[in-house]
């Protein structure tokens, strides 16, 4: 669930949204007085903004909206893209099944060995 807007034109500019939200979910617009949506992928559903919203313009949704993959974009800061990713990615070196075990061994028992 998260919080969805039912009509833009019922929203009367009270600021409760803005006001109670815990997440900063919404931002206020000062030239159309109207509070915005903002961050929808931080809404925690708590529905603290529909029960405040005076004008009755919100709502909130049955469905469930994934928003991780906008989170993940926002938390990336170094300019990476798809291609450069995928390139460094194939630029590592492919472990043999003997290297692995040998790695293995070599670090002694930090590993789960599967006996008590």
């Amino acid at each position: 669930m998260s919080v969805i807007r039912y009509d833009l034109n019922n929203c009367i500019g009270c600021r409760n949204c803005v006001t109670v939200c815990p997440m900063d979910v919404f931002r206020f617009d000062e030239n159309e007085m109207k509070s915005v949506i903002a961050y929808p992928e931080n809404c925690q559903s708590c529905g603290q903004c529909f029960m405040g919203c005076k004008g009755r313009s919100l709502e909130m949704s049955f469905y469930q909206a994934s928003y991780a993959l906008a989170a993940a974009r926002a938390a990336v800061s170094d300019g990476a893209t798809p291609a450069a990713v995928k390139e460094a990615t194939l630029a590592q070196p492919a472990k043999s099944a003997e290297e692995a075990a040998a790695s293995a061994e070599s670090s002694g028992s930090s590993g789960w060995s599967g006996s008590k």
